[in-house]
């Protein structure tokens, strides 16, 4: 990364005035009811906050299938988003070739190693069955890819300016044009899975993200990388919608 990566914009840049967020009782107490999302729920360096998309617009319909055909008992019965306080400054220039390849000199590092203060943003995810399955007691995988897409598309908006204070035009302007899903281990259902992601570099009005799903590991001593994901997003011009 380039030196302007150890800078920091402050989380008001983008959600000035931002009120605290009341996490739902519900959704409170089944991530404290699992000692493997306990930690993330006091990560100094982040806050929780809400998570937009979970709120149709029934006018429009707009986020109708995160919001509802995702939020009920037999699919994603509870979601938290947690975002970074102060996120940092990406470099200007992503790392070439764009996904990058998996292995050999050009591939990047492992999602594993990625430290907690380089994270934009963790959403953790109660995951239901049977109505997200694919395979028995497996999430399927384009609601897998779902998961990162929109996540990554959360971690976008802490690098916009002004992004909490006109939320839905801004948001109206970002647009998923490329996202490289890589499929690791399955992702097992009645079972919870945290999706990070993270900037890895602004261009004018291209984003380069990376996320990753992680669930517990079957021994309990640590967490897997079911699935990682590379993207890139589009801030469209205004009026240019």
């Amino acid at each position: 990364m380039s030196s302007s990566s150890s800078s920091s914009a402050p989380f008001s840049a983008a959600y000035p005035n931002t009120p605290p967020y009341k996490i739902p009782a519900a959704t409170l107490a089944h991530f404290r009811s699992h000692p493997w999302t306990i930690p993330y729920l006091s990560l100094p360096t982040h806050i929780t906050t809400k998570t937009s998309s979970r709120d149709s617009d029934p006018a429009t319909g707009e986020d109708a299938f995160f919001a509802r055909t995702l939020g009920t008992s037999s699919t994603i019965p509870h979601c938290l988003t947690i975002r970074k306080t102060n996120p940092s400054i990406p470099p200007s220039t992503p790392p070439l070739p764009y996904p990058p390849p998996g292995t050999g000199p050009n591939h990047l590092p492992p999602a594993a190693t990625i430290p907690a203060t380089e994270i934009d943003l963790y959403a953790l995810f109660a995951l239901s069955k049977p109505g997200i399955s694919g395979h028995p007691d497996t999430a399927h995988g384009g609601v897998v890819a779902t998961l990162l897409d929109e996540v990554m598309s959360l971690a976008v908006s802490c690098h916009v300016p002004g992004y909490g204070e006109n939320e839905k035009v801004e948001r109206s302007r970002l647009y998923t044009v490329q996202l490289d899903v890589r499929y690791k281990k399955p992702v097992k259902l009645a079972r919870c899975a945290v999706v990070k992601a993270w900037c890895v570099a602004k261009s004018g009005r291209k984003f380069f993200m990376r996320g990753v799903l992680v669930q517990e590991d079957e021994g309990g001593k640590g967490e897997a990388v079911c699935t990682e994901a590379y993207g890139v997003w589009v801030q469209a011009r205004k009026g240019n919608l």
